[in-house]
């Protein structure tokens, strides 16, 4: 009965493609969008999952896909999970790509169909696809303090406690080609003296209501099976961690301070752009 269902039907006349992304998805769906440009679309359909970050999800999405019979693109920063989910498709028996590949000859192999040489539409996979891809791979080689030797490159330089947004703000800004670089800081951990020798003019501190952070702490400490009542998401602690920042940043009147509580990363980010552009402190 299920076979004679029109869902089925419809699935069997189109093309499947999946878009899974690690953050936002905003880069893979971009390369995606430019990419099938190249082809006529009436019989493909496309499926995006976003903020995959561990392996039950990857497992449930490269199943569907086998179902679905679908090439995966993929986005995938961390390499223990991009690992994973090439080692579920190859399993599978379906298609996974990178989309740091070429993803225009994969899909003109996969739809059997040779790209349109259409004037202007390669484009956005030149200049301002490599720029982004150059962005991005700087912001992982460069997470979380590692290698600080080349904060010194980096556009912008993020800093601030644990959970306060610096890496899903590298990501989002890496996308749109800026290379960042996102330094943590505790009271009880120094940081780099490359962060002090950088272009202080590049630096942003970022800061967060209590309620916000501890929320956020929560949810990272129930993610990794852990008592949500641990030291690390205590309110008073938290509070006493967010006032020595706000008093570690004053020590550092270049610094721009970036308050991102309750805000999209888009509108952070933004923020921080514009601030960045016009040397007015971030709004």
């Amino acid at each position: 009965m299920k076979k004679a269902t029109p869902k089925k039907k419809r699935h069997s006349k189109k093309k499947v493609i999946y878009l899974v992304g690690e953050s936002t998805g905003e880069t893979i769906s971009k390369i995606a969008r430019a990419s099938l440009a190249q082809f006529s679309q009436e019989h493909i359909e496309v499926k995006k999952f976003i903020l995959v970050k561990d392996k039950p999800l990857i497992s449930s999405i490269i199943k569907q896909a086998s179902e679905d019979n679908a090439l995966v693109a993929f986005s995938m920063i961390e390499p223990v999970l991009r690992d994973y989910l090439i080692r579920e498709a190859e399993h599978r028996g379906i298609k996974a790509i990178d989309v740091i590949g070429d993803f225009i000859v994969q899909l003109s192999i996969f739809l059997k169909e040779k790209p349109m040489a259409i004037p202007g539409r390669q484009y956005i996979l030149d200049e301002d696809y490599y720029r982004r891809i150059e962005a991005i791979n700087f912001s992982v080689k460069h997470d979380d303090g590692k290698m600080p030797h080349g904060l010194k490159l980096a556009d912008i330089i993020l800093v601030g406690l644990s959970r306060t947004g610096k890496t899903p703000l590298s990501t989002y800004l890496a996308n749109q080609g800026w290379k960042v670089a996102n330094v943590p800081i505790h009271p009880d951990m120094d940081p780099p003296e490359e962060l002090f020798q950088a272009d202080q003019r590049k630096v942003f501190g970022l800061i967060i209501s209590v309620e916000s952070l501890v929320k956020l702490r929560e949810s990272r400490l129930k993610q990794l099976g852990l008592t949500p009542y641990a030291k690390y998401a205590d309110p008073v602690k938290i509070s006493e961690e967010i006032e020595w920042s706000k008093t570690f940043f004053k020590q550092h009147p270049r610094w721009r301070v970036v308050d991102i509580s309750n805000r999209a990363i888009e509108e952070a980010a933004a923020s921080i752009v514009s601030s960045y552009r016009t040397g007015k402190k971030p709004t």
